[in-house]
């Protein structure tokens, strides 16, 4: 994990024109929904598809209908929202007490050489491994975020050619921002550790401990207390808040169960048989993954937010690209059904 790093590529009102063009992309990079809220609220048309919107935005930006500040403020907001998984933590009342005054928040960062950090803006021009680049105070909550460039290659099927007898396939190269982040509420003392989702691999309980060990620089993480979020899964099992996509069991003589629904809009008990199978366990058996969509709720979700709990390092992973609103509301229902 490389040292923290003043950058201020996005914080200028004049945007060179390779941070403008990152900005762009980085902003479409993310889900229409969003995108056509900023127009809208700058007056502008959001119908369309995506390459229109994209052309409309970057003439907003030229001629000035929509500032830069607007269009860094607007990606920092949509960025490291889903798509991520997330440690939860609850921190001792003393921690959050010394960071609710901004001079002795300063005097924190200073001590550990990070004080151009403070509510510093997030880079256009990222590094190649994750680096702190800022820490954004209030004195309701304090975030800190790493980022770093993620490159991937998109299939392009129908760009594929063959030529004397070689078939050659089309990938696009993609660059977006990564964000990782550790959240904590200087109020409720609730915290979260959110990771992006990684290309590939399963490492993140070892990723979990670097982070930490990154933190113990600001903050006395190991007196924060782990959430066992694997204590929600069985009760998120019974409620009716979410659809059971798939739930699994594990015996005490170590035998394994499952339990799948027919398809993403039904619920795995929805099935007769399956409900008898789940009740003839009854709660003999050790929960050890939970696979929920999270039903839509009045006033405070409007759509299914895809999860999953792990038993074995009590993690929670949430799929598709969200909202803070989104993500903080279910991440404290998981909280609720923890305890």
């Amino acid at each position: 994990m490389a040292k923290a790093e003043a950058t201020t590529a996005g914080a200028s009102l004049t945007l060179s024109d390779v941070d403008r063009k990152l900005l762009i992309e980085y902003v479409f990079g993310h889900r229409m929904a969003p995108i056509q809220g900023l127009l809208e609220q700058h007056g502008l048309a959001k119908s369309g598809k995506k390459e229109e919107l994209k052309e409309r935005v970057t003439k907003a930006l030229d001629d000035g209908t929509i500032a830069a500040e607007a269009l860094v403020a607007h990606l920092d907001h949509v960025e490291g929202w889903g798509n991520q998984h997330v440690y939860l933590y609850k921190s001792p009342p003393g921690e959050q007490k010394t960071w609710k005054k901004h001079v002795d928040v300063i005097q924190k960062l200073t001590d550990a050489g990070a004080e151009h950090l403070f509510n510093q803006t997030r880079p256009l021009v990222l590094p190649d491994e994750p680096t702190l680049s800022t820490v954004e105070w209030t004195i309701r909550r304090v975030r800190f975020v790493w980022v770093e460039k993620r490159e991937w290659e998109m299939r392009l099927e129908d760009e594929d050619a063959e030529e004397d007898g070689i078939l050659y396939k089309a990938y696009l190269p993609q660059v977006a921002r990564g964000i990782m982040a550790f959240d904590w509420n200087l109020v409720s003392g609730e915290a979260a550790l959110m990771i992006q989702r990684l290309p590939s691999g399963e490492q993140y309980d070892a990723i979990r401990a670097d982070y930490e060990a990154e933190l113990e620089k600001f903050i006395d993480i190991e007196n924060f207390t782990r959430v066992r979020a694997r204590r929600a899964i069985r009760k998120l099992e019974k409620a009716a808040e979410v659809l059971n996509r798939k739930v699994d069991h594990e015996t005490r003589s170590g035998g394994k169960a499952s339990f799948t629904s027919k398809g993403r809009k039904t619920d795995a008990y929805a099935d007769k048989d399956l409900k008898k199978s789940r009740d003839a366990l009854g709660g003999q058996t050790i929960s050890i993954l939970g696979n929920f969509y999270f039903r839509p709720k009045a006033k405070r979700l409007d759509r299914n937010i895809h999860i999953k709990v792990y038993s074995k390092d009590q993690r929670i992973a949430i799929f598709g690209e969200c909202t803070e609103e989104e993500v903080t509301y279910v991440l404290s229902r998981i909280r609720q059904h923890s305890k």
